[in-house]
């Protein structure tokens, strides 16, 4: 075994026994302390979601949604994605990294080089400053290789870090913690939030922000990417926004509106 890999083995470990030593093993513990809010155990809503997710599984797999295993392209990846369909912001993405290869490409571009690449998925200049905000940062503060000092990084020093950076939020950070960097972290996106609250788990009407707060606390052990995956894939398939498709739903006797719309449960 080489000099590297002892290095990169004695991080997971520092990092495995953080995690213990502060109580937080479980994923969505995780989430919850990072977002300051107190652990909420229990048994039904976990056990819910554990038959949710794996109907849901059977149904869909768990397909890889086109994010990066490299954290530095996952951070613009997720910049770019925000309030935009994905056809558009995987189209900018691929457009942005042909003509700027680099993190320290995009710190040394200007706000219109930048706008050339991602104008047709609807970004403007906002975005654009953001982009290259960003990409100076990661050079000032990490040089020309920022994953590997990401990597070594503990969960809340990579949270922080990563919410002080211009346009990323806790919702974009927990994508860059859990796609790219294996912690066991739970994203909230919109596809996610709307059918936890369709199913039951948290109140309808919250503010992203609130959910992002909330819903992790109920999470099986250990499924968070499975979770946000399926979920992701049920929301843009069948339980889109406005009218569900409940008749075509595989969980629809799990769900408080599934089983409202099918007279179920009674109103």
């Amino acid at each position: 075994m080489n000099e590297k890999d002892l290095s990169l083995r004695k991080v997971q470990a520092e990092r495995s026994q953080t995690r213990i030593r502060s109580g937080f093993s479980h994923l969505s513990k995780l989430t919850a302390k990072l977002m300051g809010q107190k652990w909420r155990g229990g048994e039904r809503w976990p056990a819910l979601l554990s038959q949710v997710i794996d109907r849901l599984k059977k149904e869909y797999g768990c397909p890889w949604l086109g994010n990066f295993h490299d954290p530095i392209k996952e951070i613009f990846f997720i910049l770019l994605s925000a309030r935009t369909s994905e056809v558009l912001y995987v189209r900018a993405m691929e457009k942005l990294f042909e003509e700027f290869p680099s993190h320290v490409a995009l710190a040394k571009a200007d706000v219109e080089s930048i706008m050339d690449c991602i104008e047709g998925a609807g970004l403007g200049a906002k975005r654009s400053r953001q982009v290259i905000l960003v990409a100076k940062r990661l050079v000032s503060d990490f040089g020309r290789n920022p994953a590997a000092h990401l990597r070594t990084m503990l969960p809340l020093d990579v949270y922080k870090y990563l919410t002080s950076l211009p346009g990323v939020g806790p919702k974009s950070a927990f994508c860059v913690m859990m796609w790219s960097l294996d912690f066991d972290v739970l994203p909230v996106d919109v596809n996610v939030q709307r059918i936890a609250a369709r199913l039951g788990v948290i109140p309808t009407g919250l503010k992203h922000y609130q959910a992002q707060q909330r819903f992790p606390r109920f999470a099986p052990e250990n499924r968070s990417r499975e979770l946000h995956t399926v979920f992701m894939v049920h929301g843009r398939k069948v339980c889109v926004p406005g009218k569900p498709k409940c008749g075509e739903c595989v969980v629809s006797d799990l769900c408080r509106t599934g089983r409202k719309r099918s007279g179920r449960l009674s109103q």
